[in-house]
């Protein structure tokens, strides 16, 4: 649900070039910016003079003085209620631009979603098929340094160095120190 705005536009120009405007009074300019406040807020104000007056939080005589034809010809009677056309237009146009963001905002998070979807389906370097080989982990404490070595593949060169190797004097040290 889309909230109602909290303020509206004042537009100087439009009440300053407006001749009933110009021609009220102090009182009547007082009351209509009070109504169009509580037009805003409520959408609309009672007609009668006392609930009116309880609304605007004004005596009844100050309602009854200052609620001149001028006043009246910037609102319109409905239903026992004068409401302001001037700001059920803006609030309407207002309302209608929230509309369409709404509706914006939930069709790009859809395609958004969409292209994330596409994305992923047509993601590359996704595994295919069974894998090959042994599953099974390899414990380094599991296997001796030996396993490591691949005899059939050694050269004559290296058989030759690790025959010299494990023949010189310091290599049982070594193998002692590391374990091997």
């Amino acid at each position: 649900m889309i909230k109602d705005v909290p303020y509206f536009q004042l537009y100087a120009a439009n009440f300053l070039s407006n001749r009933q405007f110009k021609l009220m009074n102090l009182d009547e300019r007082g009351i209509l910016i009070s109504i169009y406040m509580e037009c805003w807020v409520n959408k609309s104000i009672p007609i009668e003079s006392a609930e009116l007056a309880k609304c605007l939080s004004f005596s009844e005589q100050e309602v009854l003085k200052s609620l001149s034809s001028r006043v009246k010809s910037f609102l319109l009677e409905q239903d026992g209620n004068y409401i302001s056309p001037e700001l059920e237009g803006y609030r309407e146009k207002f309302m209608e631009g929230r509309r369409k963001q709404s509706e914006g905002g939930k069709d790009g998070a859809r395609r958004k979603k969409e292209k994330s979807m596409r994305e992923v389906k047509e993601a590359e370097g996704i595994p295919k098929g069974q894998p090959k080989g042994s599953l099974i982990q390899i414990n380094s404490t599991s296997i001796s340094s030996n396993q490591f070595t691949n005899k059939d593949v050694m050269t004559e060169e290296q058989k030759a160095w690790v025959e010299d190797y494990k023949n010189s004097p310091d290599a049982p040290s070594y193998l002692k120190a590391s374990r091997g």
